[in-house]
C-alpha cells in the first residue's frame, strides 16, 4: 500500500511514520507501542510489538497492517451526536 509515495509495508516503521508525518500529524498510541494512528486522514498503522532497532524481526520492525476507515470512525459518542445533528 502505498501513501503519497510511502510504501507502509516495505519501509520501517519508524520511517513510514516519520514520512507520513510531513503530511498530517502521526500519534502513538499510548497503550500500543506498536500503534500509530493519523486521525486526519482516517489512517491506523499496526505491528504486534515495536522492534524499531532490530531489522531482523520483520514482524516489530514494519507494520503488517493498516486500517482505514470512513469519516467519524474516531469520534466519541459526543461528536458522534453532533456529527448526526449537522447531517440532519
Amino acid at each position: 500500500m502505498l501513501f503519497q509515495g510511502v510504501d507502509v509495508f516495505a519501509l520501517p516503521a519508524r520511517d513510514v511514520v516519520r514520512r507520513v508525518g510531513e503530511f498530517t500529524s502521526v500519534e502513538e498510541d499510548p497503550d500500543d507501542a506498536g500503534s500509530f494512528v493519523a486521525q486526519d486522514l482516517l489512517l491506523s498503522f499496526w505491528r504486534p510489538f515495536a522492534a524499531d532497532d532490530e531489522p531482523g524481526n520483520e514482524r516489530g520492525y514494519y507494520f503488517g497492517s493498516v486500517l482505514v476507515a470512513r469519516p467519524g470512525c474516531y469520534d466519541t459518542p459526543a461528536q458522534a451526536a453532533e456529527r448526526l445533528r449537522q447531517s440532519s
